[in-house]
């Protein structure tokens, strides 16, 4: 009896050894992750397919046109921009209204002499000419105004033949501009620029420039200005 107690005492003592020491515990499965897409280079992107294109933002074809001294002009360049296809929109802001290149004879001492020296131009075929009032009573005689720099040149150098003294400077005025806006998406192309001159006989100095953020304010031009007739 006391053999068969020691036989089942070795049998525990070795199941115990066997489960603890000897055997391999059971291996968990190995946890499988979802492979994430690659990111892909700018450079490592395949091309576009055929037929595909970037959507076309109306920003990215924007012109502003001007400024434009004068309601009149605006509307003017609005028709033209019109019977080109085109749709213009309009907006107006305060700034510096470019006059021109002015021509003038500064220093004139009194209105005697100034009456004298306007005659003399005449005969000599400037007509235009007026007299206006200078610093300290002194006289200025005007000998002009133009848009372009080398008729003012000239001017100059038909008045200095004749022994005087004049001067070319800039005149500008502050006072309400207005801008035209348009998208201009090919193939469709602005009109040439001179086209803008109208024949109005006032002075024009504009610019064609990518819109600003100040285009984005711009409105429709009304009913009165696409038929070409001029605001009241």
């Amino acid at each position: 009896m006391r053999i068969i107690v020691v036989l089942l005492m070795l049998a525990n003592i070795a199941w115990f050894a066997w489960t603890h020491w000897i055997q391999e515990p059971a291996r968990q499965a190995p946890v499988q992750r979802a492979a994430a897409p690659r990111l892909l280079l700018a450079r490592e992107a395949p091309p576009p397919e055929p037929g595909q294109s970037r959507p076309v933002r109306p920003g990215d074809h924007c012109l502003s046109l001007g400024p434009f001294a004068d309601l009149t002009d605006a509307a003017r360049a609005s028709t033209l921009l019109r019977e080109n296809g085109l749709q213009p929109r309009q907006r107006a802001g305060e700034g510096v209204i470019w006059k021109g290149y002015w021509v003038s004879l500064e220093g004139v001492a009194d209105a005697a002499t100034a009456s004298g020296i306007i005659e003399r131009l005449r005969r000599f075929g400037i007509s235009d000419t007026y007299t206006m009032p200078g610093n300290n009573r002194e006289i200025t005689i005007s000998l002009g105004l133009f848009t372009e720099r080398p008729r003012a040149l000239r001017r100059f150098d038909d008045v200095k033949a004749l022994g005087l003294e004049p001067k070319v400077s800039e005149r500008e005025r502050s006072g309400t501009l207005y801008w035209i806006d348009v998208d201009v998406v090919p193939p469709a192309r602005l009109p040439d620029p001179a086209a803008f001159d109208g024949g109005s006989g006032r002075i024009l100095r504009l610019e064609i420039q990518p819109c600003d953020e100040a285009a984005r304010a711009s409105q429709p031009v009304p009913e009165v200005a696409r038929s070409g007739a001029v605001p009241g």
